[in-house]
């Protein structure tokens, strides 16, 4: 069954391209030696023997240099036998010989856009197409058009040129107002570029054009949670969640909110319904431990750490595991659980956290043990302080007696 279908998929597309060699001028302005020669060629396209339908081409083109469509057919050969460059050169001769030839500029805009990646080439010839007719292949070349400057938009992106990605945007909306994807992908790069209003006007725009554009509903949130906007942001995680209830995304950054907002019990209930969508992800297991020991549910709160790890989250999950067992007095489990987030990038609160627990314990030993590690906690300036007075509280303990002298 899947060998008929490409059997018919490969003779679909023979026939289309015969069909674009056939779009051109009439043959009354050629030689008829070179149209016998043309022809020639055409059928040993037809046959796929494509070596022998360029030798013809080649000859039609000798015979007679105005026969433009024996260029075009060259082109399409050489674009069948994927050597794009050759290709382009026969399309743009075609064109030099008739600046008429609709097809050939289209040809030539299609390999440069989907084969050559040449954005800017592909435009200026797509353009040439609908200078000629508006309406080309039913709209087809205008819709090439603007997926041209999309795609050279998604190029910029790439390379961080925020500014000109917007700019293919935008010459991409103008083509084709009616694309959510391309107001998508213009509230993105506004995005990036940190210009915000226009990044919600378009991205506005997106949802408009379609309700259930999960993704557009979710970088909105983004925005509205980067910018404090927090009733806004939970709203539209809420329409992304809608959309689509599989977008686990949008309900981490919906938990997020909620947690900035201390309500905490609803950023446990939406966590728990993402983890029914995705029960593997340790992040989640691992936000959800979060969320509960910010309610002071610690045995909550252990175990979902526990089934953070066991889902593969590793130094996070085993430092708040940690922490979680300190505030429950479980110092074993906590200093356990601290010394496994060691040498990761939660180091430095993993060895906070264990210097806490020493002193907790004050077993044999403990002031040099936890003046080791608030010691290395000394590196990073959100713990220094902390652990400075931690230090000097163990070696100079308030309340202690002078000596008395004589």
């Amino acid at each position: 069954m899947n060998g008929r279908r490409e059997t018919m998929t490969s003779r679909f597309a023979v026939i289309i391209l015969a069909a674009a060699m056939l779009a051109g001028p009439s043959y009354a302005q050629v030689s008829p030696e070179s149209a016998e020669k043309y022809q020639g060629g055409q059928e040993q396209f037809k046959k796929r023997r494509y070596a022998d339908a360029i030798k013809l081409f080649e000859e039609a083109v000798n015979l007679d240099g105005k026969n433009a469509q024996a260029y075009q057919g060259m082109g399409l050969t050489y674009q069948k036998m994927r050597n794009y460059p050759k290709a382009a050169e026969a399309f743009k001769m075609a064109t030099s010989v008739d600046p008429e030839y609709t097809a050939a500029y289209f040809a030539l805009g299609q390999l440069q856009l989907l084969s050559l990646k040449k954005y800017s080439d592909a435009q200026e010839s797509l353009k040439k197409v609908l200078e000629q007719d508006p309406n080309y292949e039913n709209g087809k070349a205008r819709k090439m058009l603007a997926n041209a400057h999309l795609k050279h938009g998604a190029s910029f992106h790439r390379q961080k040129n925020y500014k000109a990605a917007a700019e293919q945007y935008v010459s991409a909306s103008q083509i084709d107002p009616s694309s959510a994807r391309t107001f998508y992908n213009l509230g993105l790069a506004y995005k990036s570029a940190r210009e915000y209003t226009k990044a919600i006007d378009a991205l506005n725009t997106a949802t408009d054009l379609n309700a259930e554009y999960d993704k557009a509903f979710r970088v909105l949130g983004d925005i509205y949670k980067a910018t404090r906007k927090n009733s806004k942001a939970i709203s539209a995680y809420g329409k992304a969640i809608a959309a689509n209830p599989k977008e686990v995304k949008a309900y981490r950054s919906l938990a997020q909110v909620h947690g900035s907002n201390k309500q905490y019990a609803k950023a446990a209930s939406t966590l728990t319904k993402a983890i029914a969508q995705k029960p593997g992800d340790g992040q989640l297991h691992t936000d959800l431990g979060f969320a509960y020991h910010s309610q002071k549910q610690y045995k909550k709160a252990i175990a979902a750490y526990k089934k953070a790890i066991a889902n593969g989250a590793k130094s996070e999950a085993h430092y708040r595991l940690a922490v979680s067992y300190f505030e429950s007095h479980n110092y074993q489990g906590a200093i356990s659980s601290a010394k496994k987030a060691l040498g990761s990038r939660h180091d430095v609160p993993a060895n906070v956290i264990l210097g806490d627990t020493y002193e907790a314990l004050k077993g044999d030993g403990w002031k040099d043990k936890a003046i080791k590690h608030y010691k290395r906690g000394l590196k990073d300036r959100r713990y220094k302080k902390y652990c400075e007075d931690k230090i000097d509280r163990i070696n100079n303990p308030m309340g202690s007696e002078e000596e008395v002298g004589d």
